[in-house]
């Protein structure tokens, strides 16, 4: 048997299909980005936090925990150490660790839960300031909207028809042009980024994702874009689907986020004939 590694989000860290993944083969990793580690971090009580931990738990040698989205944004992810070098190493007695921790009779000591208060309050914080730029971007989707795609194209997609050549090279070219500005933003010498890892890159690939989100707002009839909230969590769901498409897959119980990996694993495969002008 093969063994598989899923990017795995908070809908389903508690999940029976996650634990027969897991238990299915010794050699299954469940990968975790950070945002999932955080909202484990969120819930503000021991058993809330012991919920989130009820499978990944039993299975501490086989999680994968991710660096932090900055750090990611930065590597070279075209090279052959690339996804290895997004991933944190030795994570598994940290898990049992705070299993065990939680679990046995020190969960109510005080200098615990204080150490998880503390731990619950960066997570917010991290939380409310990742993607700030990205949201920047994604409330102008209706004037991305009338820049990329004519009105005889937006009836083509809120319709399910297929896509015109012009408009796939729309979309690559919305999604050089957002990859610009957001590595711009990280402070990346992006011109020097060479021309075959372009697609390997982490905010390119962002980016491609933001073109697809803005798909779907189109598919969905253009809704107003009034709470940044939910903005927020649609973004985190998008870097989870981004990270799944360096592995074998993305488990999520989100059917958003499921739509936007599948049409972003396919848009990646498809960019080799649009090749980057960056």
């Amino acid at each position: 048997m093969t063994a598989k590694r899923l990017v795995v989000d908070s809908s389903r860290l508690q999940s029976a299909e996650l634990r027969e993944f897991l238990s299915a083969h010794t050699t299954n990793m469940a990968v975790l980005p950070d945002f999932a580690w955080f909202e484990v971090y969120k819930q503000e009580s021991v058993e809330a936090i012991l919920g989130l931990l009820s499978v990944l738990g039993n299975f501490p040698e086989q999680i994968i925990l991710l660096r932090s989205g900055g750090e990611i944004a930065r590597l070279n992810l075209g090279l052959s150490s690339g996804i290895e070098a997004m991933e944190q190493r030795d994570v598994a007695h940290l898990i049992r660790g705070m299993v065990d921790i939680i679990n046995g009779p020190r969960g109510d000591d005080p200098i615990v839960l204080r150490q998880l208060k503390d731990r619950w309050s960066a997570a917010a914080v991290i939380v409310s300031g990742m993607h700030e730029g990205a949201i920047d971007i994604v409330t102008s989707l209706p004037e991305m909207s009338a820049q990329i795609f004519s009105q005889r194209e937006v009836r083509i997609i809120r319709t399910n028809g297929a896509y015109t050549n012009q408009m796939f090279a729309s979309i690559f070219g919305a999604s050089e042009q957002i990859w610009e500005t957001l590595a711009e933003g990280h402070g990346l010498q992006w011109r020097s980024v060479l021309r075959a890892h372009i697609t390997s890159a982490y905010l390119f690939r962002y980016a491609l994702g933001i073109v697809i989100y803005l798909l779907w707002w189109i598919r969905t009839g253009s809704p107003k874009l009034e709470r940044i909230d939910r903005i927020r969590n649609d973004l985190i769901d998008l870097s989870f689907a981004v990270y799944g498409t360096y592995y074998d897959g993305f488990l999520t119980a989100d059917r958003k986020a499921e739509w936007m990996f599948l049409n972003l694993s396919r848009a990646l495969a498809a960019t080799r004939p649009w090749d980057c002008k960056c």
